[in-house]
This record gives C-alpha cells, sequence and structure tokens, in this order.
C-alpha cells in the first residue's frame, strides 16, 4: 500500500467502505507541495523574498519613450569588495576564467575639489560592466547580427544561437565587455540580468553589493549622448564619444584631475590570432599579384605576367580558406553576410567573394592560352564561345577594383575598434603596403623566372619595401613618449617581444637586398623569387606584430600582477 493511500485508509470514518476510501484519496489530491505553493505564491504576486533589501535599487516601472535602463554606480559607496563580481559570476553560471563585471582602482593626488595639488592620494576603486551604450560598438561590428539592443528597455543582449564567434565584438567593444568561450565557441556579456528585471527582481550585482553602491536607473538617451559627446563619462577611461556609455558613475566628493587607472602604462602581448595573420597577408598578397599581374599584361607582358595572376589567384584562395579556422564555430561561416548594413566584416566577406570569383575568371583567362592547345578542337571551340577573349581586361580590371575594395574594407574592421596603433593611415598604409610590395615582388619572380626582365619591377619593388620598413621603424620612436598607447606599442615590440621585431625588419631588409640585387641583374634571376619569398616571410611576420602589439582600449583596472 502505498503512503498516500495509506494515509487515506487512517483517514477514512470508520464503516464508510470503499466510497470513503476514495473520498479520501482525493481530498488529500487538492493539497499542495511545498513547490506548488511556492508557485502559487509567485504566481499571485508575491515578491521575491530578499526584495525589501534592494526594491528602492531597481525601477518601479518600464522606460518612457527617450529612455532606457541603466547602471548607475555611487563611487562614494564602492568600497572594492567585489561581492558584484562574484555574485555575477555565481548567479550567471560563468567559466572559472569568465567575468561580466570587474573592480579596478583609479589612483591620483589631489584635494576633493578637483586639484591636483594640496590633497592626499587618492584611491578610488571602480566596479565596471557593459554600460549598454546607445550605440554600441558590438552591435555594430558583429557581421552575424548575433547582437540587439532592446527597444523598450535599452539592454543590449547577445544572441548566442546566432554567434559564431569571430570574436570581433571582443576587439569592436572599448571597455573589453565581451567575453570568448573557447568550450562554447561564441561570446557572452552581462545583460543586466534581463530575466531577474522582468521578473521585478534585481540583478545579482545589484543583490550583492553590501553598500548599495550599484542600482538599475532610467536614463535619458538624448541627455545621456549629449553628456557622453562632450567626454564626461570616468576618469582615464575609452572615449565615451565611440559609443555613448549609459553607465552613471556618481561622486559627491569628486575626483582629481590627474587620476589614472592602477593599469595605466601596462602593457602585454596581446593574442595573435594567427588564422587572421595568415588570411590578411594572403588576400593581400593576391590582391596585389593580380592587380600588377594584370597591368604588366595590359603592357605587354607575357608569361611572366599571366604567372602571377595565377599566383595571385592561389593565394587568395588559400587566405579565405584559413579564414575560418578563427571561428569558434566554423561550420557556420556563411552568416558572416548577414551583418552587411552596418558591419564592415560582414562587408570584407561580400568583397573578398566578388574579388574570388573575378580572380578566378582572370588566372582561367590567364592559363587557357597554354592549355589550349591540349584541348580537343570541338572543346577549344566551346570554349571561344563561351569565354571570348574579348572579356579578359574587363574581368582583370573588375579583380582590381574588387580586391582594393576588399582590403579597404579589411582595413576599416580594424580602424573602427578605436585602437590608437590601428587608427586611419596606420591600417590603410600597412595593408596597402602589403599588397603592392608582394605583388611586385611576386610579378618580378614570375617574369625573371619565365626569362624576361623584371629589372623595374624589382625597382619598385625595393622602394616600396624600403618605405614600408621605414615607416614600421618611425612608430618605434614613440618608445621615447611620456604618455599614449603608441609608447606603450613601441615598447612591447622593443621589449617583450623584440626578438620577434628584429625577426621582421632582418627578414624585410634580406628581401629588399635580394629584390636590389635582381633589380642590377648582374647575377642569376633566382635572386628575385628569393627576395619575394623573404618579403612575403616579412610580411607574415609584421602582421603577427600588428594583432600583438595593439593596446586595446579599457576601463580602469587593477594593479598588475607582474
Amino acid at each position: 500500500m502505498t503512503a498516500i493511500a495509506a494515509k487515506a485508509e487512517l483517514q477514512r470514518p470508520e464503516g464508510d467502505g470503499p466510497a470513503g476510501l476514495l473520498r479520501a484519496l482525493l481530498d488529500d489530491s487538492r493539497e499542495m507541495t511545498a513547490v506548488e505553493r511556492f508557485a502559487k505564491l509567485h504566481d499571485e504576486g508575491a515578491p521575491p523574498a530578499q526584495s525589501k533589501y534592494y526594491r528602492d535599487l531597481i525601477p518601479a516601472g518600464l522606460p518612457d519613450q527617450g529612455e532606457q535602463y541603466a547602471f548607475d554606480v555611487d563611487l562614494d559607496a564602492c568600497s572594492g569588495c567585489k561581492a558584484c563580481v562574484s555574485a555575477c559570476h555565481h548567479l550567471n553560471g560563468l567559466e572559472p576564467t569568465e567575468t561580466w563585471r570587474n573592480v579596478g582602482q583609479l589612483y591620483g593626488e589631489g584635494s576633493s575639489l578637483g586639484g591636483t595639488s594640496g590633497g592626499l592620494p587618492v584611491l578610488q576603486h571602480v566596479t565596471t560592466a557593459c554600460h549598454h551604450c546607445v550605440d554600441p560598438g558590438c552591435l555594430a561590428g558583429c557581421p552575424t547580427n548575433a547582437y540587439e539592443k532592446d527597444p523598450v528597455t535599452g539592454i543590449v543582449r547577445h544572441l548566442d544561437d546566432q554567434c559564431f564567434g569571430c570574436q570581433y565584438c571582443t576587439m569592436a567593444c572599448p571597455y573589453e565587455v565581451p567575453q570568448y568561450s573557447k568550450s562554447k565557441g561564441i561570446v557572452r556579456k552581462c545583460d543586466m540580468c534581463h530575466g531577474r528585471l522582468a521578473a521585478g527582481e534585481a540583478p545579482a550585482c545589484v543583490q550583492a553589493c553590501p553598500n548599495g553602491a550599484i542600482r538599475i536607473t532610467v536614463v535619458d538617451v538624448a541627455e545621456t549622448v549629449a553628456r557622453t559627446d562632450r567626454g564626461l563619462f570616468l576618469p582615464d577611461s575609452p572615449p565615451s564619444q565611440l559609443t555613448n556609455p549609459t553607465t552613471v558613475y556618481r561622486t559627491k566628493r569628486g575626483l582629481p584631475t590627474n587620476v589614472a587607472g592602477a593599469d595605466a602604462g601596462f602593457a602585454e602581448p596581446q593574442h595573435a590570432h594567427a588564422p587572421l595573420v595568415a588570411m590578411l597577408t594572403l588576400t593581400q598578397f593576391s590582391v596585389g599579384a593580380v592587380a600588377v599581374g594584370s597591368v604588366v599584361r595590359w603592357l605587354g607582358g607575357g608569361v611572366g605576367a599571366d604567372a602571377a595572376i595565377v599566383l595571385g589567384m592561389l593565394a587568395g584562395q588559400a587566405g579565405l580558406a584559413v579564414a575560418p579556422l578563427h571561428l569558434g564555430r566554423p561550420h557556420l561561416a556563411f552568416r558572416a553576410v548577414l551583418g552587411w548594413r552596418h558591419s564592415w566584416l560582414s562587408r570584407e566577406a561580400i568583397m573578398f567573394g566578388v574579388y574570388a570569383a573575378f580572380s578566378i575568371g582572370a588566372a582561367v583567362f590567364a592559363t587557357l592560352p597554354y592549355v589550349e592547345p591540349w584541348m580537343p578542337e570541338f572543346v577549344s571551340k566551346l570554349i571561344e564561345k563561351l569565354v571570348p577573349v574579348a572579356l579578359r581586361t574587363p574581368v582583370e580590371a573588375l579583380a582590381i577594383v574588387a580586391g582594393a575594395v576588399a582590403v579597404y574594407c579589411s582595413a576599416k574592421i580594424y580602424i573602427f575598434t578605436g585602437r590608437t596603433f590601428w587608427l586611419g593611415s596606420r591600417s590603410l598604409l600597412k595593408f596597402a603596403g602589403t599588397a603592392l610590395v608582394l605583388g611586385l615582388a611576386a610579378a618580378s619572380a614570375t617574369i625573371g623566372i619565365a626569362g624576361g626582365s623584371a629589372s623595374a619591377l624589382a625597382w619598385l619593388a625595393v622602394i616600396v619595401a624600403g618605405a614600408k620598413l621605414a615607416y614600421e621603424a618611425s612608430l618605434l620612436a614613440h618608445r621615447l613618449d611620456h604618455e599614449g598607447d603608441l609608447r606603450l606599442t613601441a615598447r612591447l615590440q622593443l621589449g617583450a617581444l623584440k626578438p620577434v621585431t628584429v625577426a621582421r625588419f632582418a627578414v624585410g631588409a634580406a628581401g629588399v637586398a635580394s629584390l636590389l640585387i635582381a633589380g642590377l641583374g648582374v647575377l642569376p634571376p633566382l635572386f628575385a623569387p628569393l627576395g619575394a619569398t623573404a618579403l612575403l616571410a616579412g610580411e607574415f611576420v609584421e602582421r603577427w606584430l600588428y594583432f600583438s602589439t595593439v593596446v586595446p582600449l579599457r576601463m580602469p583596472g587593477g594593479m598588475p600582477t607582474r
């Protein structure tokens, strides 16, 4: 007999028979379990048990038109205990090394009125998470539309199922908010515990703070934009004009004007992104080789120019083949084009797809004259009808244009991040320089091997490669600057990564010397392909330094541990 039946048997009036037992069983089934009672209380609108501690720290209702939710941080109340960090980590089930909220420090000296002298040293703890920006960089940069900004609350959410793990948002966000999970192959970030807010419960960090230093407030979007466009956000933080962060930092004591993050002046090598190094270098090599080979052919070049076009096409295909290796979910690489309206990465993917088609067409035209004699006559005539020779020059021209636009999109991907080492001409000149240097070197090598005269191309390659090396060397002079991210980049290249920097200039100089010898024409033409190979190796190393020595934008952090 089951426990319920036994209980019913005890409750059955004596002599009532089976009917009494059935009534007792039905009465017992109407009693609610503890779980059911809890669910009933929740459904009836009973507030969470801890709400009395935080009900004043969250808004009573939804934002109105032109408003959104935002974190409000009372710097005077923040003690740096990191209870918010721990609560966020545990309540959101994060991985051991994953953090959505951090606590940094600002150091300075001055009076409480904002002066820089006559006061005591200042230590200010700063808790920070996603700022749910008005114009979020993660959303604008994402190629798969894996981010959305809630039209009512303004909360910026990450859509895990849409993400393919390109990690570009970790670069596009100036506050280092998105965190890449290698085990999951995707990025994740703070979503202001939107599910808890929707149920009238405070986010984990708000609940955990013992001093009530974190709260959720409603801000006016227009006022936030006006304030952040003037750079009024937090000292020693990334330029607020980039994304218009909504977090409000308040203090009655004021902060000295000379405060700086505890990690200011500290930089360490960044992840080099080897697949991106290979993809960027090979695709730029491809565009340069196809462009130079086509121009030389237009000027009367022969088999060497055709070989340069084919070599360029093959390099481009290799570069595009390794690109998905950078993704956490490479099987979803086709999603890269979804964000073409706002993401430079999507535009790059589209333009390289267009370029790949035209470069293959140019390579087919370059190859046909050498394989046609081996074809049956009917096949040769069919090809002449399907692929008229008159289309060759337009196809090559379109390949050059599409390739140039694709390289420009590649540069814009990194310029968009706002990182000093990648801004403006520093990316454009390097990417365009790589294409031109390797294109000239490849054409001089193929023409030299084919027995033609490649002196002019070799000399041009020497001039452009020498100028590019000189430009890269000039950036090292920033090591003498008193402040700034370029100083940290230069110190990384001359410090922790000095062997890599030396290798870059040594291999590049060897390539220039080999092409110089080839240009003089006094030794066998073997020096042209040797020089081209050395320059290609040098560009791989330069692109490695491009990623590993950039200094990311970030919020004030903690004291470096090394």
